[in-house]
C-alpha cells in the first residue's frame, strides 16, 4: 500500500501525532509502529484522541465499530469509556485479533467489554436486529461502502444515536475528486447524503477528517 498524502503541510502531522497528542498508554505508539511497518491503515493518534474524547462525553452504552483494523481505534474508544459495550467488525480475522494482544498489554482485557466479529460489514448491517439498539456508530471501513452504510443506518437508527465517520477529507481529494475512482465518488456521495439529510454535523479536521452527527 503506497503512502497516502496528508491534508497538512509536510511534516506537521507526524509532529502532532508524536509530540502533541496525549497517549494514555505507550502501547498506542507500539501499535502505530506496527501499523506503519505492515502497511495497515489506522486512524492517526490525533484522530484517536478526539474519538476517545467524544466517547467520553457521550458515554454510549453500545458502540458498533465498522472496521477493526488492528484494534487501534477500538482501544481509544475503550479509554474514552471502558463501560461501553463495543462490537467491532472486520473481514480480516488474523489482523483484527491483534486487538486482543494489545488490550492485554494495556491491562484492559478484564476491564473492557469488546466483541470481535469476522465478516462483511454490509452483510452484518443487513440484520437490523443486530444494531437497532446501538448508541454510537464508528465507521472506518472500505470507503466505497460509506454511502450504503449511511442509507442503511440513518433511517432506522434509534433517536439520539451518534455517528462518526473517518476519512471524510479523503487525503485532500475532496477538493478534486477523480470520477474514475470509486472511493473518491463514494466519499463525495456520503457528504451529499449528510448535507441533504442531517440538520447539524461537525467536521473535526484531524487526521484525514472526522465527521460527527447525531440522529
Amino acid at each position: 500500500m503506497k503512502p497516502r498524502p496528508s491534508i497538512y503541510i509536510d511534516g506537521i502531522e507526524p509532529f502532532i501525532d508524536s509530540e502533541l497528542v496525549y497517549k494514555p498508554n505507550p502501547v498506542f505508539s507500539e501499535m502505530e509502529r506496527y501499523a506503519k511497518e505492515k502497511n495497515i491503515p489506522i486512524v492517526t493518534a490525533a484522530t484517536g484522541g478526539v474519538l476517545s474524547q467524544i466517547v467520553s462525553f457521550i458515554k454510549p452504552n453500545k458502540i458498533l465499530e465498522l472496521g477493526t483494523g488492528l484494534g487501534y481505534s477500538t482501544l481509544w474508544m475503550v479509554k474514552g469509556n471502558p463501560s461501553s459495550n463495543i462490537i467491532t467488525i472486520d473481514r480480516h480475522e488474523e489482523q483484527a485479533k491483534l486487538l486482543d494482544g494489545y488490550a492485554q498489554k494495556m491491562g484492559l482485557e478484564s476491564q473492557m467489554d469488546v466483541t470481535r466479529v469476522t465478516g462483511s460489514v454490509i452483510d452484518y448491517l443487513a440484520n437490523e436486529s443486530l444494531w437497532k439498539d446501538v448508541d454510537f456508530f464508528f465507521v472506518d471501513c472500505d470507503k466505497i461502502t460509506y454511502p450504503t452504510i449511511f442509507r442503511t443506518l440513518w433511517p432506522k437508527a434509534k433517536k439520539g444515536a451518534s455517528f462518526v465517520y473517518d476519512n471524510v477529507l479523503w487525503h485532500g481529494r475532496v477538493l478534486d475528486p477523480d470520477p474514475k475512482k470509486p472511493s473518491d465518488m463514494a466519499v463525495m456521495e456520503l457528504w451529499n447524503e449528510v448535507k441533504s439529510q442531517v440538520s447539524e454535523y461537525t467536521l473535526f479536521p484531524v487526521g484525514d477528517g472526522l465527521l460527527f452527527f447525531q440522529k
